[in-house]
């Protein structure tokens, strides 16, 4: 299965030597109680030789005890119960955040996009709501568009826009909304997943790359071919005491 760094953004297949996992539990064995904490960590250091930065995860669940007999002594063991999170349940200790945007993306965008990361094992919604910001943040520099709403800029640029990249855009906002405005009924809840926001996240940098890295690649590949197309009209002028330049035989 193909790895993506977040440090780098390098994608690698891992290899055993990369990875490393392990798992400890707390039982209170002593109690009647059939239940326990199950926390088990993953840490893998990029095979990049440019990058070489590690990556760690912790989670946490409840888990069901079991208690045998092994060994002549009484041993207890949790099995997991991978649907039932302890506290905040997953957390990313590093990177805390998320491959960078690109050197093109305002800073403020990046602000947005970062404090997001940071945030998103805590409040998915608070961080679905700066997704949203840094989306109205990108189109408002990247096509100068400002409306009142960010429902008009997006219609606004619908027409340049590919018809799934705008539905993804449409989705974005609509998640986003969820924490930045209240329901019309203050008692329906609806949450957002900590899975949901790395999705918005990934979002902005399609867009990063669609809009900001593609059009910056653009203007160095032109800019290279103006060059060159000045650098050869130049040798073909004539030197500077008069004399035509050579011309090849057909």
């Amino acid at each position: 299965m193909a790895w993506i760094c977040p440090h780098c953004g390098t994608t690698a297949t891992l290899q055993t030597p990369d990875v490393r996992e392990g798992r400890g539990s707390a039982t209170m064995v002593t109690a009647p109680d059939t239940e326990g904490i199950v926390l088990t960590w993953t840490a893998v250091k990029c095979p990049s030789e440019n990058c070489g930065k590690y990556v760690l995860d912790v989670w946490a669940h409840f888990g069901n005890v079991r208690r045998y007999t092994g060994g002549g002594r009484n041993v207890s063991d949790i099995e997991l119960d991978p649907d039932k999170p302890f506290g905040i349940g997953s957390v990313r200790f590093e990177p805390r955040i998320g491959r960078p945007l690109s050197a093109n993306v305002p800073k403020a965008v990046k602000e947005d996009y970062e404090e997001a990361c940071l945030i998103k094992d805590l409040s998915a919604k608070a961080a679905a709501t700066l997704c949203r910001r840094a989306l109205q943040g990108m189109i408002r520099d990247f096509w100068g568009v400002s409306r009142n709403r960010l429902a008009d800029e997006l219609t606004a640029i619908e027409p340049k826009c590919d018809p799934d990249l705008y539905k993804a855009m449409m989705g974005l906002k609509g998640v986003g909304n969820i924490g930045a405005h209240p329901e019309r009924d203050i008692n329906l809840i609806v949450e957002v997943e900590e899975g949901e926001v790395d999705a918005l996240l990934e979002l902005l940098h399609i867009l990063d790359n669609e809009w900001y890295v593609a059009k910056a690649r653009r203007a160095e590949s032109l800019a290279t071919v103006i060059g060159l197309g000045a650098a050869k009209a130049a040798a073909q002028k004539p030197n500077a005491v008069g004399v035509p330049s050579p011309r090849s035989e057909p």
